[in-house]
């Protein structure tokens, strides 16, 4: 067997779930997303930036609830079927916005766009994903 192969399997990585499935991990020189045998990455840690959490898009969330009250406002006052179909866009936009809170955003260096992963719990992962990479 290689050393390259010995070395991959003396890795300890820490890993903590991911809503979707999957998990994301670290150990003393990288972190891993797994997507559930999606898309597999590994991240250098001087390769990262900076680590944010983001708990919602709220510009989304508050068009996805007006669009509800508009809906809303057309079914009590003009047409019930078109204020119907306008309040059901606004609440499946409004799901959709909810199920993607509290994500995690990873800014790679030389990379366009950065990793987003949601994390069952998202405030524990970004502080020990910073602890264990150095940043604040």
């Amino acid at each position: 067997m290689s050393e390259q192969g010995q070395e991959r399997r003396s890795v300890e990585i820490t890993r903590m779930p991911l809503r979707t499935g999957g998990w994301i991990g670290y150990s003393e020189d990288a972190v891993y997303v797994d997507r559930g045998g999606e898309e597999r990455v590994k991240i250098a840690n001087e390769a990262i930036q900076k680590i944010d959490r983001r708990l919602l898009e709220w510009d989304i969330a508050v068009m996805s609830l007006l669009l509800v009250g508009v809906g809303g406002y057309v079914v009590a006052t003009r047409n019930p079927l078109v204020g119907v179909a306008f309040a059901a866009v606004g609440v499946y936009s409004f799901y959709r916005t909810y199920r993607k809170r509290k994500k995690l955003v990873v800014h790679v260096e030389n990379k366009r766009k950065p990793v987003v992963v949601h994390p069952e719990r998202s405030r524990e992962c970004q502080e020990a994903l910073a602890d264990n990479i150095g940043l604040e």
